[in-house]
């Protein structure tokens, strides 16, 4: 009898997971039934089914169209800033949206959003293995929701964004880097090139900071994941990146109504807005390139932490800003709290949920406060960043250089 307790137990565990995430997918088709939307997702949706059951290429005005009447009944006008629904993904990143393709949009939505919230999830985890925190079961259940649940995460899982997707996908190549599983981390750099907006900072400096280590395998394991990739996508479309880039020329008409954080941060001082923007984007490309070079040759701790600075940045350093791309830096906010639990005890535990408890309420509310319509303000898009930003250089020097997270735990 005991020699078949084990096996019960799994079989019990696999039903309890699949009985979950069955409620939770029947729970995200009423949402997505009740609540139209989920328009980010649509039009890649759109054109995984096109390119599936009809042939057509994603990057086909035809499927823009097809999207467009679909959210407006009616082909869209960008000049009032509304969606043309461009696919505008490299086509790569069919892996992730083809499975969906194969089904009609309220199921495909809110299977989709299952698999959002399932990423948000395993990023939060494991940005708590990257800096080895490991919370009460209770504790790590709280930062799952709050992951799921706050500002950013939401609006994420609503409007059907890749970026949870991509964002775990950035993390868990850190965490196999630390791990020096170089082979994976490389492969799951190469699917990273799906968002290459949320990649193009920290791929640069862990491949540096990877030949510095002389840990050539990872470097390697980009390489060739990424060549395999995309001679595999050449093979079903030939010509599909000039179609994308076609579909990127156009995509600035009608997306550019916010612009990036650099201009929102200084948009309050129009007289010298310009001279200033400018001054901002040199101070922060020049300060992260030294912040690349202290890191060179160091360990992990130092590359992790600069790896965190790199993702925030990413968010100043980018022509469009984008909230929902800012669930990349969680992996730096769970480190600044890591800090501040390591450094004061309980007292860090109460400021951290603290914390957690102003961003989930006090984001919601400036978000109900400052929204037009349906469209979130410049004020969205400030506080995120500037508290990771400060919070990682006031950490740095107890991260970088004290004991804890020791090397032999990695």
């Amino acid at each position: 009898m005991y020699r078949y307790r084990p096996t019960f137990l799994l079989i019990l565990l696999i039903l309890l997971v699949v009985a979950g995430l069955t409620g939770l997918t029947w729970a995200n088709y009423r949402f997505a039934a009740q609540n139209p939307g989920g328009n980010d997702f649509l039009a890649r949706w759109m054109g995984a089914q096109k390119w599936l059951l009809e042939g057509l290429s994603p990057y086909d005005p035809q499927v823009s169209l097809a999207t467009q009447e679909m959210i407006y009944g009616r082909p869209a006008d960008p000049a009032k800033d509304e969606d043309v629904g461009h696919f505008v993904y490299p086509l790569p990143s069919m892996v992730f949206f083809a499975p969906f393709g194969l089904f009609d949009y309220p199921l495909a939505r809110a299977l989709w959003m299952t698999t959002l919230e399932l990423a948000l999830a395993a990023l939060t985890l494991i940005s708590l293995r990257l800096v080895q925190w490991r919370p009460s079961p209770w504790q790590m259940a709280l930062m799952f929701l709050f992951s799921v649940l706050w500002y950013h995460g939401a609006r994420t899982i609503i409007v059907g964004q890749f970026a949870a997707v991509e964002a775990l996908l950035i993390a868990a190549a850190l965490l196999f880097i630390l791990r020096e599983q170089d082979g994976l981390a490389g492969f799951f750099l190469a699917l990273g090139i799906a968002k290459p907006q949320m990649l193009y900072l920290i791929l640069p400096f862990i491949l540096l900071w990877a030949y510095s280590q002389r840990r050539f395998r990872l470097i390697w394991g980009f390489l060739v994941s990424s060549l395999v990739i995309f001679i595999i996508s050449l093979a079903f479309i030939p010509n599909w990146p000039v179609q994308m880039i076609w579909q990127m020329l156009d995509y600035p008409e009608y997306s550019d109504r916010i612009g990036s954080l650099i201009s929102i941060i200084t948009s309050p001082l129009p007289g010298i807005q310009r001279q200033l923007e400018t001054a901002l984007w040199g101070f922060f490309s020049v300060y992260l390139l030294v912040e690349w070079i202290l890191a060179w040759k160091k360990g992990p701790r130092w590359f992790l932490w600069t790896a965190s600075m790199t993702l925030v940045l990413t968010n100043f350093l980018t022509a469009r800003a984008a909230t929902t791309n800012y669930v990349m830096m969680i992996p730096a906010l769970i480190l600044i709290f890591r800090v501040w639990v390591e450094r004061w005890g309980k007292k860090g535990q109460a400021v951290v949920w603290g914390v957690m408890a102003v961003a989930l309420v006090g984001l919601w509310i400036l978000f109900i406060q400052t929204v037009q319509g349906n469209l979130e303000q410049p004020a969205m898009y400030v506080p995120l960043p500037l508290f990771c930003l400060l919070g990682l250089w006031w950490v740095r020097w107890w991260f970088v250089r004290s004991a804890f997270l020791p090397a032999e735990e990695l």
